[in-house]
């Protein structure tokens, strides 16, 4: 884990929580997909006394179909949600669920109307929050239902989506909510720029809402008022907790989880615990600097962190696991600058780019001012400077942008209008080589001996799947074209067309590296001819024979082409570790990537 710069000390005096009330705010009825009315629902839940907050958002699509009576649904559920709430004791909340499966789904709150996924698209329900200035979460985020674009931007859109669920389920008997997918999100969404609370909700379809496990939604706030709560929602003054009645605050001066601060360098940060005979069993702040395990236990405890805020945009947040397996996720608090001009999400497009090329590098500039502004953007890497540009983006946009660095300098800083904004380490290889996996040759597995000595020169070798192109050969450093397996099933696609072998030849005249793997059993089909064709375009002497198991016409593997091209041949065994790659191809691979 990276370490963030900080002082800790311990805090013996009492713990100072103020109020905390739990509540579930996504729950579903017969209205949608579940069980039950939305009055059974709120009385469910009321009567419980395991919650103080519960809300029934149904499904968009649903309140579409008007009740028996002709009343709509949503009415129905806005009216139950009046009769239930009892100031001071229970909180009832209308709301619906958008939900549109690939692009995400998100509950939407204390509306009079809604809108359904037949007529939107995420951008669409973005517009429509921003309209009726609604509060508003991201649900469950993840493969299977979305991650909205991953977490694509909008500032305007930033001030209404203020939760995300780090947990959601109603497995009977099961507090296993918060799963690692929501809890990287979570952290994905944060980075992006988003404003977003850490909620946990059952999500419930059947007749237990609120009681189906022990996950929550905690609330810290003062008193128990509709007014309260829906400012709460808003301000991520919230914490998500798969634990009952765990009591936790994270606060600094003048703030408290879920607040924004600005022009602040340094802060002392504030971490309390409190849940009599649950013992924590490991505490961390998160951060977008690095991960700090606080060095605390007990069932209850307060510790003190001192940190610097080096970025433009700095976030924090606490996560506890208890020793029964619980955990509890609080929302963070941002250290912030007050320009409102930020960079964010700086990184190469390729992950480990060539060391001495020219590579891509993508980042976010985000523009939160309600005014146009010319932002001037800086990459230093020490005291040279890589890269400067100055870009007009318009009132409360996130521009996604893409520029070309010629440098081989690995510590970069980026700075916006001369303020940090962002760091990247490059982690450059020396070399690209691509496995051709596409013409029933994938021999991932079996030629990890030879990928592993390629990554061992400091490359990067990566599987090409789908369809052998140019570009993606051109790309690389080294084409590795394994034979195709003798005993497929789909023997139509061991061939490689003309076209393939056409840019095979040009690649290897231009300088590039080809290492042709010898096949593992004798090819009888007349695919194999397509090979020979590669090997009578090469500019050589060089003849494929034995169904591809063996060559004539040399007496080395390693084959010299002009303009510094080469290629070399491996058997079988040489590839898959039976036997041993001689010196001198070695020599000869580590000539031909520039190595010695």
């Amino acid at each position: 884990m990276k370490k963030i710069l900080i002082a800790v000390l311990v805090i013996v005096s009492s713990l100072s929580f103020g109020q905390v009330f739990f509540g579930n705010i996504h729950a579903h009825t017969s209205y949608s997909d579940g069980q039950g009315t939305p009055e059974e629902a709120f009385e469910h839940a009321r009567n419980s006394g395991v919650v103080d907050i519960q809300a029934i958002t149904d499904h968009d699509h649903d309140l579409n179909y008007p009740l028996p009576d002709g009343s709509w649904k949503l009415d129905r559920i806005i009216e139950m949600a009046e009769k239930y709430t009892v100031e001071g004791e229970f909180i009832a909340i209308s709301g619906f669920e958008w939900t549109l499966t690939s692009r995400g789904h998100i509950t939407i709150y204390n509306t009079s109307e809604w809108i359904d996924r037949s007529t939107t698209d995420l951008y669409d329900i973005y517009q429509w929050i921003v309209d009726r200035k609604a509060t508003a979460q991201f649900c469950h985020p993840g493969k299977k239902y979305g991650d909205f674009f991953d977490f694509e931007y909008f500032p305007e859109v930033d001030l209404y989506i203020n939760t995300i669920e780090v947990g959601n389920g109603a497995g009977a008997n099961s507090n296993n909510v918060i799963k690692d997918e929501y809890f990287e999100r979570y952290q994905r969404a944060l980075n992006r720029g988003w404003h977003v609370g850490a909620s946990a909700n059952q999500d419930n379809h059947h007749k237990e809402w609120a009681t189906a496990n022990d996950a929550r939604t905690a609330f810290v706030i003062d008193e128990l008022t509709t007014e309260k709560v829906s400012e709460a929602l808003k301000t991520r003054n919230i914490y998500a907790t798969e634990d009952r009645d765990a009591f936790i605050s994270f606060s600094t001066e003048g703030a408290k989880m879920g607040d924004v601060l600005y022009d602040i360098p340094e802060a002392t940060l504030k971490v309390e615990y409190s849940d009599p005979g649950e013992r924590t069993q490991r505490a961390y702040i998160y951060s977008n600097n690095g991960v700090m395990e606080l060095n605390v236990s007990g069932d209850e405890w307060a510790i003190e962190i001192d940190v610097k805020n080096p970025l433009s945009y700095n976030w924090y947040f606490v996560k506890i696991d208890q020793i029964d397996g619980n955990e509890i996720v609080s929302s963070p608090i941002w250290f912030q600058s007050s320009t409102n001009k930020y960079l964010l999400n700086a990184r190469t497009i390729d992950p480990r780019p060539v060391k001495g090329l020219p590579f891509d590098v993508g980042f976010d500039l985000i523009n939160s001012l309600r005014e146009d502004q010319v932002i001037s953007v800086e990459v230093r890497s020490g005291e040279s400077v890589v890269f400067t540009k100055k870009y007009d983006i318009s009132a409360m946009t996130c521009l996604e942008i893409t520029e070309t660095f010629d440098t081989v300098d690995k510590d970069l800083d980026f700075y916006v209008d001369d303020e940090l904004a962002f760091r990247v380490n490059v982690d450059f290889v020396s070399f690209t080589a691509h496995l051709d996996t596409s013409h029933e040759n994938y021999f991932v597995s079996e030629l990890k001996p030879l990928t592993d000595i390629l990554m061992g020169l400091g490359g990067e070798v990566k599987p090409v799947i789908g369809e052998l192109t140019e570009k993606t050969t051109f790309e690389g450093q080294v084409l590795i074209l394994p034979l195709p397996d003798a005993d497929t099933f789909m023997k139509d696609f061991m061939a490689i067309s003309e076209e393939q072998i056409g840019f095979i030849v040009n690649y290897v005249e231009k300088g590039g590296l080809l290492v042709v793997v010898l096949a593992k059993k004798e090819i009888t089909h007349p695919s194999v001819e397509s090979y020979k064709q590669l090997f009578e375009k090469l500019p050589w002497s060089v003849e494929l024979e034995n169904g591809g198991r063996s060559v004539s016409g040399t007496s080395t593997g390693n084959l010299e082409i002009g303009n510094g091209g080469g290629v070399v041949i491996l058997s079988w065994d040489e590839a898959t570790g039976k036997s041993t790659i001689d010196e001198e191809t070695m020599g000869f691979i580590e000539l031909k990537l520039g190595l010695k």
